[in-house]
């Protein structure tokens, strides 16, 4: 035992006492220390073994197991493992120790053992270096090639999809997203207006679940206080809707229906154009790191080039069906528009010359029929004629509109005995909300608009059903909607039904036909106010039209009228 502390006190003395090793020992960056494999004992540790185990040399030789005890734990087994025998070589690992500062560190060492041919005595030599900054260096070389293969391979895959819900999903699966509990499409009605004229629900993505808006997702889209959130540049990350000022109580409610904690915005930008907003919702806080945006931001580069892409050949497709029928819809509004004058002239010429005839003597009450039947066409034709009137007016921008600041009640009760006259066969239910601000509007024309809905819905709405009207405050506009419980207007003719002469496939179905002029005049005169019309996707069937009209505020002027030339 004796001759064995000897030759550990040699090995010492040699590293310790010999001036040029120790030099060597001291500037290296390398940390040596030399285990006596008999006793498990450390009998020798550089100095530098202070400054990356961040512990002095001293703690390793009363306490040996600091080192596997600094191990990273997914690391200890491997290190446990990689020990040399007495017949094998040298051995190279690679490991992960924590400093007590708490970094993460990474450790290349080389293990060997050194055999004493005069004594006989084994000791194992171990020399370990930092390598943390060259394996960050090669960690973050790997993400970078990760994503750009995530990259290169759904911006492939999305460039094959036909459908915008099949390349949603497919950027759904990216690395940076997959923590989402739901995201949405929305396109804007008119790119060079933005988000103010509309949104279009394009599609819709969900984890684990069918594909489809949640109960108020509209009305959150709908909200002028959500759409001046989006940006045509700028990415949005809202990490905590709870304690971000930008998110109202309303649209907080809305949102807490599918319990989101965090959401981000992506503008979808193409040519010039924004076109629209992707929007991403998370369930939990959530944070996404500038690498991760910057990989996200080229998927939804392609995304939005695929959406682009896609919609340019909906619109090429729809431009031929239109150009193939339009001498075939020529003819159509021609005929139509003959029979719906002829209709009510032939009636009123045919009583009258009955009314006329010297050989016929009519009793007062049935003289009393005729004259109400010519009443009644006569004014069937006055309303048609004043329609094309009112559209022509309003293509030019010469129909005159008054306006001034009014009570939305007061509104309702001029329109009641018209919308109550309409809907005799159903059950009409109007809901206002007390105490609601006036409105910058002529009171006629929303009066117009109002019995032209209502005139739609008693049309096409089963008799005995409800029509429900109901408003509410939209920020600087009132929204009211006008819902009834009829076949509803397909996804492809709801927006046509608002262009002049175009009638939903509805008409098609036994509905009776009309002009095809009732909704664009109340889209012209919504237009007039500064407001917006249009048909709400809800779940419930039927129908629901929604248009805002403007608030009085106190930049509002008494009095703006368009008069005619």
């Amino acid at each position: 035992m004796t001759d064995k502390k000897e030759t550990q006190l040699t090995i010492n003395s040699i590293l310790e006492e010999n001036v040029f090793l120790k030099q060597v020992l001291n500037k290296i960056e390398q940390v040596v220390w030399v285990q006596d494999l008999s006793t498990e004992r450390i009998i020798y540790v550089s100095p530098v073994f202070k400054s990356l185990w961040g512990r002095p040399p001293e703690d390793l030789f009363t306490n040996p197991e600091i080192l596997i005890r600094s191990v990273h734990p997914e690391d200890r087994v491997q290190v446990l493992a990689a020990k040399p025998h007495k017949d094998s070589g040298p051995i190279n690992l690679k490991y992960r120790i924590l400093h007590p500062n708490g970094q993460l560190r990474w450790i290349s060492a080389r293990s060997f053992i050194i055999k004493d041919p005069n004594e006989g005595y084994d000791y194992l030599f171990h020399i370990a270096q930092d390598i943390t900054a060259q394996k960050n260096v090669e960690l973050i070389l790997n993400n970078t090639a990760d994503r750009l293969r995530e990259q290169f391979r759904l911006s492939h895959k999305m460039s094959l999809a036909r459908k915008p819900g099949d390349v949603l999903k497919i950027l759904m699966s990216a690395q940076g997203l997959r923590a989402a509990q739901q995201s949405t499409l929305l396109f804007f009605n008119n790119p060079a207006v933005g988000p103010t004229d509309g949104v279009e629900l394009t599609a819709i993505w969900q984890a684990g679940k069918p594909d489809s808006p949640w109960e108020s997702e509209t009305d959150l889209y709908e909200d002028l206080a959500f759409l001046e959130l989006l940006h045509p540049r700028q990415t949005l990350m809202i990490s905590d809707i709870t304690s971000d000022p930008r998110i109202s109580s309303q649209m907080y409610e809305i949102l807490g229906e599918i319990k989101i904690t965090s959401m981000a915005i992506f503008p979808l930008f193409m040519l010039g154009q924004w076109l629209g907003v992707l929007i991403v919702y998370f369930e939990n806080e959530q944070n996404i790191n500038h690498n991760e945006l910057r990989n996200l931001k080229v998927l939804i580069n392609q995304l939005t080039i695929t959406l682009f892409n896609l919609k340019l050949l909906d619109v090429e497709e729809k431009s031929r069906q239109i150009a193939e029928h339009a001498n075939e819809i020529k003819t159509e509004f021609l005929a139509m528009i003959s029979h719906e004058l002829r209709t009510p002239l032939t009636s009123i010429i045919g009583f009258t010359t009955t009314l006329l005839a010297e050989n016929i003597t009519w009793n007062p009450n049935e003289q009393r029929d005729f004259i109400q039947t010519i009443y009644q066409e006569a004014v069937r034709l006055q309303e048609l004629i004043d329609h094309l009137l009112d559209l022509s007016r309003l293509d030019v921008g010469l129909l005159p509109i008054q306006l001034r600041p009014e009570s939305l009640q007061k509104i309702f009760q001029d329109a009641s005995s018209q919308l109550q006259i309409l809907s005799e066969k159903h059950q009409l239910t109007i809901n206002l909300p007390d105490q609601l601000p006036k409105v910058n509007v002529d009171a006629r024309r929303i009066v117009q608009v109002l019995v032209n809905l209502v005139k739609n819905a008693s049309t096409y709405a089963p008799e005995g059903t409800e029509i429900n009207i109901t408003a509410k405050l939209r920020s600087e506009f009132i929204q009211i909607n006008v819902k009834d419980e009829g076949p509803g207007i397909p996804l492809t003719d709801r927006k046509i039904v608002f262009k002049a002469f175009m009638r939903g496939k509805g008409n098609e179905n036994g509905f009776p036909k009309g002009a095809g002029l009732g909704l664009a005049i109340c889209k012209g005169l919504v237009d007039a106010h500064g407001g917006r019309i249009w048909i709400r996707n809800t779940k419930s069937p039927g129908t629901t039209i929604a248009f805002t009209i403007p608030l009085v505020t106190l930049s509002t002027p008494v009095t703006v009228a368009k008069t005619e030339k």
